[in-house]
């Protein structure tokens, strides 16, 4: 009898510890990542990608004060009107507590919008948070930076 016990007791160890590790590897890494993995699938065009790193209540808060919805940002990002020529993000400072963090950045790029140009040099704050594991994108507002 004493055999069973031992047996039960190794047993649910090694579950303990295969269940653990099996939740570990559903992280998918920090704040820092979650917006570089975003800014590559923006470049990228991965619609793909973008709706899983994009939380569903996702709001883009515009630089003229426009609320733009995740729907709306995606169609905007996505629309063969739009092309992103260069694109690069910098000054990354991540605060966070728990399962959200706000994230101050700098966004500088140049590209078109029906077939007008763009130059842009902003400063973006975005709110990431985890949810189940993963961390989103679930909020993100740029201003210009006036020179």
């Amino acid at each position: 009898m004493r055999g069973i016990h031992m047996l039960r007791y190794v047993l649910g160890f090694i579950l303990a510890t295969l269940a653990a590790e099996g939740a570990g590897a559903r992280e998918t890494g920090s704040p820092q990542q979650a917006i570089e993995r975003y800014d590559a699938a923006w470049v990228a065009r991965d619609k793909a990608a973008l709706e899983k790193l994009i939380a569903p209540d996702f709001v883009y808060f515009t630089s003229k004060g426009g609320e733009w919805s995740r729907s709306r940002w995606l169609a905007f990002m996505l629309s063969p009107a739009y092309a992103l020529e260069a694109a690069k993000r910098t000054e990354i400072v991540v605060h966070s507590t728990g399962d959200v963090a706000i994230a101050s950045t700098r966004w500088v790029g140049n590209g078109s919008f029906e077939g007008r140009p763009f130059r842009d040099d902003q400063r973006c704050s975005m709110t990431i948070a985890r949810d189940a594991g993963s961390w989103r994108i679930l909020s993100e507002h740029c201003t210009q930076i006036i020179r």
